[in-house]
C-alpha cells in the first residue's frame, strides 16, 4: 500500500534557508519520517527583506529533507496593507489552481489529503477545489482569524462588504472541511459560533520549537543587559511601545539595551522614530535565515513580545517567536492580555498589561535586576514547558493523527451533517 500523500498549501511557507516562519517544513520533515509523502506548495516570493527568492518560471520544484516543494511563480510584490497585497494573494491563488490541476506538471503524487492554510482564505478555497478535483480529503488550517483580525485592528467595520464577504467564505470553508486545524487554543469557540461546527471538528496544533541541544549561551560580562525582539515588525507587534520604553530607560540613565531582529511593513518607520528620539540604546538587525537564528540568541539576556490590546486575543495566540524564546532558555517579558498565556503558565518571565510603555520600562528594569540564578530558573522553566508541550516532534505526531483520521474516512464524499448554530 502506497504511503499517504499530503499536500500542504501555504502562500508564505519557507525553509530554514530564508528568514521567516518554518512551521510547515518543520512539520513536513517529521511527517516524512513517519511514512507520509509530503508536497509543500508556496510562493516563490515573500515580502521579507533578505528572503532569497526562488528562481521561478511557472513552478519550480525542489526537495528539502524528503519534502517535495513546489515554488509558484510570483510577479506581484505586496508593498503594504493595500491593493498590492490583495493582488499578491489573488495571484498566488490563481497560480495554485492552474498548476495544481496538473499536479504541478505531474511532479506531485495524487493527494489523499490537502491542507489549505491561511492567513488569507483564498489558499484554503483553492485547496478545497483541488480536493474535490482529486477526490481527496480537505483540512483547513487557521493561523489567523480572518476577517476578525481586520475588524479587531480597525481596518474595516464589522458590516463592511469585504468583511461580510470573507465571513461568508470562512463559514463555507469551515463547514466543508473534514477537519479544522487551528493554532489558537480557544478558537474552537469561534468556529462553533461562526460556522456551526462542533468542538470535535477542531484540532489545536500550535506553533512550536525544536527543543534540543543546549540552551542559548550567556552574554559576555562586559556587555549591557540586552532585551531582544525577534520577528515581524508590523502594526500588530506594537513596537512603538518598545521604543518608548527604551526612551524612558535612556532618560533615567539605565544601561539596558534593546535589539530588534527582523523585518516588516513598519521597519523603516520604526528606524526613523528611533532616530527622532535619539535612542542610543536601540539597535536594528536585519532578518536572518532561520537556520542562523541560533547564533543570535546568546546576544540576549531576555526576550520581549508585545500584543495589541484587543478582544481578539480571547481566542489565544500562537506566536512563533514565543516558543523559540522559551526554547532558548532565557526569561520572557510579555506585554499583553490573552487566553492561555504561555509565559504565565510556564512561569518563565513577567507578564504586564498591553499598550503601557511606562509599565514596560518598569518591567524591563525589574527583570534585569533579578539575580542571574533567578533568571536562569525562569529560562529553564520556559524551556521545559516548551519541551513538554511545543516540541515539533510532539506537534507532528498530533498532526499525523489528524491526517490519519481523515484518511480513514476514504475518498471525498457528500458533506457530513453539521450541527446548527445555537443562539
Amino acid at each position: 500500500m502506497a504511503a499517504p500523500s499530503i499536500w500542504i498549501l501555504n502562500h508564505y511557507a519557507g525553509t530554514p534557508d530564508a528568514p521567516g516562519p518554518t512551521r510547515h517544513i518543520d512539520l513536513a520533515t517529521r511527517l516524512v519520517a513517519r511514512g507520509f509523502r509530503v508536497t509543500l506548495v508556496a510562493s516563490s516570493r515573500r515580502s521579507i527583506r533578505g528572503d532569497a527568492e526562488h528562481p521561478a518560471h511557472g513552478c519550480r520544484a525542489s526537495v528539502y529533507e524528503g519534502v517535495h516543494c513546489n515554488w509558484l511563480r510570483s510577479k506581484v510584490r505586496a508593498r503594504g496593507n493595500d491593493s498590492s497585497r490583495v493582488a499578491n494573494m489573488l495571484e498566488f491563488a490563481f497560480r495554485l489552481w492552474r498548476e495544481g490541476r496538473s499536479r504541478f506538471g505531474g511532479q506531485a503524487p495524487y493527494p489523499d489529503v490537502i491542507v489549505g492554510s491561511t492567513p488569507h482564505l483564498f489558499t484554503p478555497l483553492v485547496g478545497w477545489l483541488l480536493a474535490r478535483r482529486f477526490r481527496a480529503r480537505f483540512v483547513v488550517e487557521v493561523r489567523d482569524l480572518w476577517p476578525e483580525t481586520f475588524v479587531a485592528f480597525g481596518f474595516y467595520g464589522p458590516r463592511h462588504p469585504i468583511v461580510l464577504a470573507l465571513r461568508g467564505l470562512e463559514r463555507f470553508l469551515y463547514r466543508r472541511a473534514d477537519r479544522i486545524v487551528t493554532l489558537l487554543p480557544e478558537a474552537w469557540r469561534y468556529f462553533v459560533e461562526r460556522a456551526g461546527v462542533t468542538k470535535e471538528d477542531v484540532a489545536w496544533i500550535p506553533n512550536g520549537a525544536a527543543v534540543s541541544g543546549s540552551p542559548a549561551g550567556e552574554r559576555p560580562a562586559n556587555r549591557p543587559f540586552t532585551f531582544m525582539y525577534m520577528g515581524s515588525e508590523g502594526r500588530a507587534n506594537v513596537l512603538d511601545d518598545l521604543l518608548t520604553a527604551a526612551g524612558i530607560l535612556q532618560e533615567e540613565g539605565s544601561p539596558l539595551r534593546v535589539v530588534l531582529v527582523g523585518d516588516g511593513k513598519e521597519r523603516a518607520r520604526l528606524e526613523e522614530e528611533a532616530q527622532t528620539l535619539s535612542l542610543q540604546n536601540v539597535a536594528f538587525v536585519d532578518a536572518v535565515p532561520k537556520r542562523d537564528v541560533a547564533r543570535l540568541l546568546p546576544e540576549a539576556d531576555a526576550f520581549v513580545a508585545l500584543l495589541e490590546k484587543t478582544p481578539l486575543y480571547r481566542y489565544g495566540i500562537s506566536l512563533n517567536k514565543l516558543f523559540e524564546y522559551m526554547a532558548a532558555g532565557k526569561p520572557v517579558l510579555l506585554a499583553g492580555e490573552t487566553a492561555h498565556n504561555y509565559v504565565a503558565l510556564a512561569e518563565c518571565g513577567l507578564v504586564i498589561p498591553p499598550r503601557d510603555p511606562e509599565a514596560l520600562a518598569r518591567a524591563m528594569a525589574e527583570l534585569a535586576a533579578l539575580s542571574p540564578a533567578e533568571r536562569a530558573e525562569m529560562g529553564q522553566r520556559g524551556r521545559e514547558y516548551a519541551r513538554a508541550h511545543h516540541d515539533w516532534d510532539l506537534l507532528a505526531a498530533r498532526f499525523a493523527g489528524v491526517l490519519e483520521d481523515v484518511i480513514a474516512r476514504g475518498v471525498m464524499g457528500p458533506r457530513r451533517e453539521r450541527t446548527t448554530v445555537v443562539d
